[in-house]
């Protein structure tokens, strides 16, 4: 059995206690989830950064978070008074 464990606005699509009874790879797990396919996501097994072909075994703890982004603006091109 594998535990997910979500952060930020994930939580909201994956409850606490979530598993999946079996899986060989965090792809495998990630596609069973409530996720819209395009959503960019920090994977980790284990407390380790994991990848869509990172291997997984029974009471592995496979952690999700969104990737967060934002800014998009230049520093120091505003105008200042």
């Amino acid at each position: 059995m594998i535990v997910i464990q979500a952060a930020g606005s994930l939580k909201e699509r994956i409850p606490p206690g979530t598993t999946v009874p079996t899986a060989r790879t965090v792809g495998e797990v990630v596609a069973q989830l409530p996720l819209p396919r395009d959503m960019g996501l920090v994977m980790m097994v284990n407390g380790r950064l994991a990848h869509w072909n990172t291997e997984l075994k029974d009471g592995d703890t496979l952690q999700l978070a969104p990737v967060v982004g934002g800014g998009g603006g230049r520093l120091g091109t505003g105008n200042r008074t």
